[in-house]
């Protein structure tokens, strides 16, 4: 029976990696051309708070194959790299470009 469940499960979760990664391409390629480029800065957080939510769901998506063991542990490795990817560059805006005060 897990031969049967492995190519549906497959599919779609190399669609979701797919989609991931398009919207980790646009959050770590934005970039903003300074302090004062406020609405750079929002999408860029916005996209990276969208990884972050597309790798949660990914990975919960990708779950329940593997405890039924039909997919390998290694198919939520990716998940798990999304996730950390737009943590990660979430964490450097908001470290880079702090809000002055007033903004």
């Amino acid at each position: 029976m897990t031969g049967l469940l492995r190519g549906p499960w497959g599919v779609v979760l190399v669609l979701a990696y797919l989609l991931n990664a398009y919207v980790a391409y646009g959050a770590l390629t934005i970039q903003p051309q300074g302090a004062w480029d406020e609405s750079t800065l929002t999408a860029i957080e916005f996209a990276s708070a969208l990884l972050i939510t597309l790798g949660v769901l990914t990975f919960l998506l990708g779950l329940f194959p593997v405890l039924q063991r039909s997919l390998n542990r290694w198919w939520l490795a990716p998940a798990v790299v999304f996730l950390a990817m737009g943590a990660a560059r979430w964490t450097y805006i908001v470290q880079t470009y702090p809000q002055g005060p007033g903004s």
